[in-house]
């Protein structure tokens, strides 16, 4: 883990020791190539019954389907929500892996948002990659604003990995 981070400053759901886990986080941006996400989709095949875990936001449609592909497996899962966790609907597949204590749901956020916003995601990717101190890029569109914080978290010291 890259940082100290204390769940008690954020409300989570789940099994709060998988922080301490290695992680990884996983991010793209939301325009993606579909060979990208076939990539992506592969490698949490490859992943999903490891021991390190990941960590991400699964908000863009590759991390998406990384999310599903991780679900049948055994590795943790943190969820880092862009939005407070209070009033959230949890997935009945997400409930059945808080239970069996390979899942945590977490949210930074207190105050009520409707929509996730661009600034809201930067904040729960960051939290994110400072989590997991390594990031994987699944996509990172020209310009865009995944681009700008894989620079600002090379200048942090976090790891960047590829997904080639």
């Amino acid at each position: 883990m890259a940082g100290a981070f204390i769940l008690e400053d954020m409300s989570y759901i789940g099994n709060g020791d998988l922080i301490k886990s290695p992680l990884l986080a996983i991010f793209s941006s939301a325009k993606c190539p579909a060979s990208s996400i076939l990539k992506a989709h592969d490698y949490a095949k490859e992943i999903r019954n490891g021991e390190i875990g990941v960590v991400s936001g699964f908000h863009a449609p590759a991390e998406k389907e990384v999310l599903e592909v991780l679900l049948k497996g055994t590795c943790p899962i943190v969820v880092v929500l862009g939005r407070r966790l209070e009033g959230v609907r949890i997935p009945a597949v997400w409930k059945a892996e808080i239970e069996r204590g390979r899942m945590l749901v977490i949210s930074p956020f207190k105050g009520y948002q409707k929509y996730v916003t661009k600034e809201i995601s930067l904040k729960r990717n960051d939290l994110a990659a400072q989590i997991a101190g390594r990031v994987l890029i699944v996509h990172a569109s020209e310009g865009g604003s995944l681009q700008s914080q894989i620079e600002k978290w090379a200048k942090e010291n976090i790891r960047i990995d590829y997904l080639i």
